[in-house]
């Protein structure tokens, strides 16, 4: 029996002399969804066609840089049935397939509670997450990941309970919306938000503006968690020679998009923010450290103890070695 949904996904074969058909050299990612008895085909179906979307979206511009294969798999393989009693086929993974993943996704259903005491599937749960494999649940999915002690993991900005509709929205247009909000998170974060505007265009009823308000609170909140991120990548990595540049770089902005949004959200310059993580660690290794200033100095990216003594004097009104016995004092 043929698998349902992903041969839908998976592109032609690349001709050897069509300039305009999609490249071979384009990054492929392996998408998973993972089903159990009593799953939601329209979680699963609406991930699908997404994905599905924007492929054929990507082959109608020049800019092709992500395929997305979509494989359904299940803990044993073979026929699975979903809440409406509607068998699908599925993959069995083995070991090394896991090593191709990117993304696995688990959906709602109403056979969630089964699923959740399932020994194989949270094997298989397990399994994937020890690979290093992103897993995101929709809706109810949530529950199955908590059985495998998989710390529930939503899409910056994403939320499990956002209702895109009125309330008179039925249970089947709620779950639909949320399929199709998580699949928008994943090419947000793929192939940009113009891309992912237009596959909810695609798909969105009513032309997508009943999808347009989480949309937008998507985009919104995923900047921010983007500056924040870089905000603890510059903590992590404040004793090394590293520049503003190098924090853009990280959140894949230009230099000067990066500093606009960072101060935005953070309240401060980059470089205010990596000169006060510098002189933190600074403190506290002359709290806590018989080191010489100079030797701080170097081990905090300030490069000597001439320039630490005159930001002291600067920000702190005092020197280094007179911080340091105001501080073992109070200890």
């Amino acid at each position: 029996m043929t698998p349902i949904l992903s041969d839908a996904l998976a592109p032609p074969d690349c001709p050897r002399q069509d300039i305009r058909s999609v490249q071979c050299s384009t990054i492929v990612k392996h998408v998973a969804i993972i089903l159990y008895d009593g799953f939601s085909l329209l979680d699963a179906g609406t991930l699908a066609e997404a994905l599905h979307v924007a492929n054929e979206l990507q082959s109608q511009s020049s800019n092709h840089s992500v395929t997305y294969r979509v494989n359904l798999i299940s803990a044993g393989g073979g026929a699975v049935a979903c809440s409406s009693s509607m068998m699908v086929w599925t993959e069995h993974f083995s070991t090394r397939d896991f090593d191709r993943l990117d993304n696995l996704f688990v959906p709602s259903g109403s056979g969630v509670a089964h699923a959740s005491v399932d020994d194989n599937l949270i094997d298989l749960l397990r399994l994937v997450c020890a690979r290093g494999v992103r897993v995101t649940a929709i809706g109810n999915g949530h529950m199955v990941l908590s059985a495998a002690g998989v710390a529930r993991r939503d899409w910056p900005s994403m939320k499990h309970d956002i209702r895109l509709r009125s309330l008179s929205a039925s249970a089947a247009e709620h779950d639909r919306d949320q399929a199709l909000v998580t699949s928008l998170a994943l090419l947000k974060m793929d192939l940009g938000a113009e891309l992912a505007a237009r596959v909810a265009d695609r798909l969105g009823s009513d032309g997508g503006r009943t999808l347009a308000p989480a949309f937008e609170e998507m985009d919104a909140k995923t900047l921010a968690e983007k500056a924040r991120a870089s905000a603890r990548w510059i903590v992590q990595n404040c004793a090394k020679p590293i520049s503003v540049g190098d924090a853009a770089r990280t959140s894949s902005m230009s230099e000067r998009n990066f500093l606009r949004l960072f101060k935005r959200e953070l309240g401060v310059t980059p470089s205010k923010y990596l000169l006060g993580a510098r002189l933190d660690l600074t403190c506290k290794l002359l709290a806590n450290s018989d080191l010489p200033v100079d030797k701080i100095a170097r081990r905090t990216g300030l490069s000597n103890g001439e320039r630490l003594s005159k930001l002291f004097r600067k920000e702190l009104s005092m020197s280094p070695t007179e911080f340091r016995t105001q501080s073992r004092r109070k200890s």
